[in-house]
């Protein structure tokens, strides 16, 4: 059987003379389909460039992290030493806020005695008052000149009964405590004021509650009870 050789049409002769061929028909069809799959990747050489353009999303959470970490530690700090400073900085406080109030109801109770008194008596007594008043107010007393911002004390303290330092010995070591305890003792020696009268633990309760009888106009009740029918 003798086959006869197809001629080429004017076509292909005019595609292979613009150098086409088999391959141009080959990229042709796979543009075709770049617009149902899409493009073909890169080459390996363009995500590199890019991922280098663009920072790593690695450091970013390393830091987060980290803060988190941070701020949870200071967290569980608190909780664990907050109540522990609370408590010892309020009996401090307390024991340091009892003793000026002592001492500053000693002043006004002298004031208020000398008050009618002709001379200087008066003047000085309330003068003393006002300065008292001052000096042993909360804001002086635990005024950044005596402690330091974490609570301890910037004066000398020595310990009364053995070796260990007591909030009473803080108390009393307190510049302005020292003062004002010196100032009501000599105040009291003048005006011969004895002090042991106003502690209860000396000389018992001021009250005493058996001295103290009913009124005369209570009457017991006089009617008896009278016993339930059942």
């Amino acid at each position: 059987m003798h086959f006869q050789p197809i001629e080429n049409s004017f076509e292909d002769a005019y595609v292979s003379h613009l150098g086409g061929g088999p391959g141009v028909e080959l990229h042709a069809s796979l543009d075709q389909l770049d617009d149902v799959f899409g493009s073909t990747p890169a080459s390996p050489a363009e995500p590199e460039a890019q991922s280098s353009s663009h920072p790593s999303d690695i450091r970013r959470l390393e830091t987060e992290h980290t803060n988190a970490g941070y701020r949870e530690g200071i967290t569980v700090a608190k909780e664990a030493s907050i109540q522990g400073g609370f408590d010892e900085g309020f009996s401090l406080g307390a024991t340091i806020g009892l003793r000026a109030g002592q001492l500053l109801g000693m002043v006004e109770g002298i004031a208020d005695a000398v008050k009618g008194r002709p001379g200087e008596a008066a003047e000085t007594a309330e003068k003393l008052l006002n300065e008292a008043r001052d000096e042993l107010s909360t804001g002086k007393i635990f005024s950044a000149e005596y402690w330091a911002p974490d609570g301890t004390w910037n004066y000398d303290v020595a310990a009364q009964d053995g070796d260990q330092i007591l909030f009473p010995d803080v108390a009393a070591a307190h510049p302005l405590i020292q003062k004002w305890s010196r100032v009501v003792d000599e105040q009291t020696n003048m005006w011969h004021i004895q002090v042991s009268i106003l502690d209860d633990d000396a000389n018992g309760p001021r009250l005493d509650t058996a001295a103290v009888e009913p009124p005369l106009n209570v009457s017991a009740p006089t009617r008896s009870k009278q016993s339930l029918d059942w």
